[in-house]
């Protein structure tokens, strides 16, 4: 008689002895994979990896014993945990991400009706007809401008590994309906997202942005703006830039959306942030709220009420002032409870510290020394509180002290702010 009690038993244990066994064998191929690729120059190879529901295929950026995380050819990325992969071979000795023919090969597949592609030097924009071209200026621009400011400030950048795409919806349902998609948590309030995940911005045009983008509209709009210089030296001023008549012709909340988002997407694409780990949130949006003020993006000359974000320094004055408590720096440092608690107290502390760090050349310095010991630690552990005031401490020194500088610095800021004459 067949024991089906052992028999069962045996083919439970088979299976998992097989898991473990492709588990192992995985990580053994991927730490000689890791290996082989170390060097001056590294060049990772394309793989393959399957976990009995789908296929990946791409280089690795990062993996333990647990897990890894791979970046296929279009900058999607995938976490793959290694208990679960069933195959894992190379398929081509060099990584090479897509090309912009594929890129839109596959977005054309993506959206059909009503949308068009254009492409630049970095960007590859779908919108809607007519305005695709329009807003592919405008992120290109924007690009040109963050990769400039950190370069000037002494920040270590690099060229990015794909051609970066931004969505712009013609409604907010099609946003909304690509939000449920893309399983990004949606809301009345939500504008545009950048996606770790995807590697891509979207957004959504607000109901009066209908304004011309043709490269004929803007010219015009541009003439017309310098012809509006006024015979009084009270009113003469330079003419608006074609960056800013391209700005005019999109509704202001779509145009704040593009250069915040765009802010980001840029970080993570020339080395300033890791799309891996736990990269501080004041970090993130401190530089993405110092770089939405006009005059800090322009590599001319710009006024110092031009270099500062009204909006975060009117709340930051009015509103968190008053709730502002000693010790709110560290907290901030440590974790990102605030972001979650008080968003706009959070946003506007960031921006206060950060342009206080970044206005000055030896504070500059110090803060890309701090972006640097952020890129050298281990992604995949977890970033505890202590280790997040270790690491600002040791290269900023004493929290306190600092805070205490940087508080008076933003208390001086209503000398040269428009908002001082309150």
């Amino acid at each position: 008689m067949v024991d089906f009690t052992r028999h069962c038993f045996s083919r439970s244990c088979i299976t998992a002895i097989r898991r473990i066994a492709v588990s192992a064998a995985t990580f053994l191929c991927l730490a000689t994979f890791v290996i082989a690729s170390r060097g001056a120059e590294p060049k990772p190879r394309l793989i393959e990896m399957t976990d009995g529901e789908s296929t990946y295929v791409g280089k690795v950026v990062a993996r333990n014993s647990d897990q890894c995380f791979l970046i296929d050819r279009f900058g999607a990325m995938s976490h793959l945990p290694l208990s679960q992969v069933q195959s894992f071979k190379v398929v081509g000795e060099s990584f090479r991400s897509s090309s912009t023919g594929e890129f839109r090969q596959a977005l054309l597949q993506e959206f059909r009706t009503g949308y068009e592609i254009q492409n630049s030097a970095h960007y590859i924009v779908v919108g809607r007809k007519g305005r695709a071209k329009g807003y592919t200026s405008l992120f290109e621009e924007i690009y040109r401008q963050v990769e400039s400011f950190y370069s000037l400030r002494g920040f270590e950048t690099t060229a990015p590994d794909v051609m970066l795409v931004a969505i712009v919806f013609g409604t907010q349902e099609e946003f909304k309906e690509y939000c449920g998609k893309d399983q990004v948590l949606w809301s009345d309030e939500l504008r545009g997202y950048y996606s770790l995940k995807t590697n891509r911005v979207a957004l959504y045009e607000e109901s009066d942005a209908g304004g011309s983008l043709t490269a004929k509209s803007l010219r015009s709009r541009s003439k017309e703006h310098s012809a509006m210089k006024s015979a009084t030296a009270a009113s003469v001023k330079k003419p608006d830039s074609p960056f800013s008549v391209m700005l005019t012709n999109v509704a202001g909340a779509t145009a704040n959306t593009i250069v915040h988002e765009a802010t980001h997407q840029v970080g993570y694409n020339i080395g300033i942030h890791s799309r891996l780990g736990e990269t501080p949130l004041w970090v993130i949006e401190g530089l993405a709220t110092v770089l939405e003020a006009p005059g800090v993006r322009s590599r001319g000359k710009s006024s110092a009420d031009q270099k500062i974000n009204s909006e975060r320094l009117d709340w930051f004055s009015d509103e968190y002032q008053s709730r502002r408590q000693p010790g709110d720096l560290a907290k901030m440092i440590a974790a990102d409870d605030m972001f979650r608690n008080q968003a706009l107290d959070a946003y506007s502390n960031a921006w206060a510290f950060t342009w206080f760090l970044t206005e000055s050349p030896a504070r500059a310095r110090l803060f890309v020394a701090y972006l640097r010991t952020l890129s050298t630690r281990d992604p995949l552990k977890v970033y505890s509180p202590e280790d997040r005031l270790k690491d600002f401490q040791s290269v900023f020194g004493d929290i306190a002290r600092m805070e205490v500088e940087y508080l008076r610095a933003i208390d001086r800021l209503d000398d040269v702010s428009p908002l001082g004459s309150r």
